[in-house]
């Protein structure tokens, strides 16, 4: 094989989706399936036995949690480049978190598939490597400075300084910025969870401010505040977040 090959290792536990893997890997110039794992205990042992340059990985199948089992393997021996496959586009965030390479929300087409290996190929040429990933891994839990969101029909990363404010829409939540909004599959409740309890607030069981894009602060009746964010935007705070919201004032 020639010095851009890449070895390639398959996780999935639906027969067809490795199926589909073989046949846009067949197409494609230099590029080897080297294992193919149905759930994450073979999914470990290929991580450890195999001499990977990409892993191409369902996030859900049966056994122990992918990000565990990439955890532990990291532990042993440098993780090669990883490009997440998934119908679960919720799972971006964690994935990119990560360092991942690529994310594709299946089903995936064959040129999206060989953009993925492509950027693959991009970051070992440039001599990037995944050399925080055990610490990243590690720290699945830390507070990211980007988001994964939605656009059309593909995922882009989105600055949090960039943010404005979220509103919930049941089990999603819509986040404002520069004038656009996006839709993710994420509650208003997980996202307040992930971001810097400095920099945001919830105001309202159903918003969430970025404190440095409060424009205005108003009283409103009932002990309550009328807020007004940079980008026009009015807002009640309600009763039983102002306590937080007073926090601020001097």
């Amino acid at each position: 094989m020639s010095s851009d090959s890449l070895r390639l290792i398959v996780a999935d536990d639906e027969p067809l989706a490795r199926k589909l893997a073989r046949q846009y890997v067949a197409r494609v110039a230099d590029v080897e399936i080297v294992a193919e794992c149905a759930d994450t205990g073979e999914l470990e042992a290929a991580l450890s036995r195999q001499r990977a340059d990409a892993a191409l990985l369902d996030i859900r199948m049966p056994g122990r949690d992918v990000f565990e089992v990439l955890v532990e393997a990291a532990r042993r021996r440098p993780l090669p480049p990883l490009i997440f496959a998934t119908a679960y586009d919720r799972y971006a965030v964690r994935a990119f978190e990560i360092n991942a390479v690529d994310y594709l929300v299946k089903p995936f087409t064959e040129s999206r598939f060989a953009e993925a290996l492509t950027r693959v190929r991009e970051r070992r040429h440039s001599g990037a490597h995944g050399g925080d990933l055990p610490r990243l891994l590690h720290d699945l839990g830390r507070r990211p400075d980007r988001l994964l969101v939605p656009v059309g029909g593909r995922i882009v990363p989105l600055s949090v300084s960039s943010i404005t404010w979220i509103k919930a829409e049941g089990d999603y939540a819509r986040i404002h910025s520069g004038g656009k909004s996006y839709l993710v599959y994420r509650t208003l409740t997980d996202l307040e969870g992930r971001l810097d309890a400095t920099a945001f607030l919830r105001v309202h069981r159903s918003a969430i401010v970025r404190v440095d894009q409060i424009a205005e602060l108003q009283p409103a009746d009932s002990g309550r505040y009328g807020l007004t964010l940079t980008d026009g935007t009015r807002l009640i705070v309600s009763r039983g977040h102002g306590a937080s919201l007073k926090k601020l004032m001097i």
